[in-house]
């Protein structure tokens, strides 16, 4: 990523307790929803139905739309993001450059929802003279965000608590961040982000 993208150092993500279940995220989401309405307008790119209600959410997925994502996409997903769906099925926006978190009937494979990405990817394995391993992060990844950022879940493997690392993709530039160990910690990245250049563009302003 590029300028403040790649300034943000990794103490400024959130520390402490993070939401799993869905009543966590209920509490966690209205604390948020209060924080991000507050900050000045500038900042927000809300849709018309977020500006006229007041809040960045929707309605709770069922139990059924949650297995029903499951089924369809052959993995179970971690608990953090199913307590999250059954708060709020989407969300947004939840970092400086990912607008959106998708709903349950739009959280699909990372090699299909953003296939210039991976053929991008291959060409440049190809031009180095390398091989894709058939276990790559990319090929075997969820995205579950939309915006200049994504966010990906490394379903290769699942900690103990069944949740998978978690990151944030900038897609034009292809920077990587390093892996959170969830899908809530990568959430209280974002947040830290919004945070971080918000304020970095305030000093700019400032010293202008």
């Amino acid at each position: 990523m590029e300028g403040d993208k790649e300034a943000m150092p990794a103490e400024t993500a959130r520390n402490g307790a993070l939401p799993v279940t869905a009543e966590q995220w209920r509490l966690y989401l209205a604390e948020y929803n209060d924080w991000y309405l507050q900050l000045p307008a500038s900042g927000h790119r809300l849709t018309e139905e977020q500006l006229r209600t007041r809040w960045l959410g929707r309605d709770p997925a069922s139990e059924q739309q949650v297995a029903a994502t499951e089924e369809r996409l052959g993995v179970r997903l971690p608990p953090s993001l199913r307590g999250f769906l059954l708060a709020s099925n989407g969300w947004g926006p939840v970092s400086a450059y990912t607008s959106m978190l998708n709903p349950c009937e739009q959280i699909d494979w990372f090699h299909n929802t953003d296939e210039d990405f991976i053929d991008g990817f291959r060409e440049a394995a190809e031009d180095a003279g390398e091989e894709i391993a058939e276990d790559e992060m990319f090929l075997h990844a969820l995205s579950v965000a939309q915006g200049e950022d994504t966010i990906l879940l490394d379903t290769r493997s699942a900690s103990a608590e069944g949740e998978f690392d978690a990151y944030l993709l900038h897609i034009g530039g292809g920077h990587l961040s390093e892996p959170c160990t969830s899908f809530s910690e990568v959430i209280a990245q974002g947040r830290a982000q919004i945070e971080f250049v918000r304020s970095r563009r305030a000093q700019d302003t400032g010293a202008q």
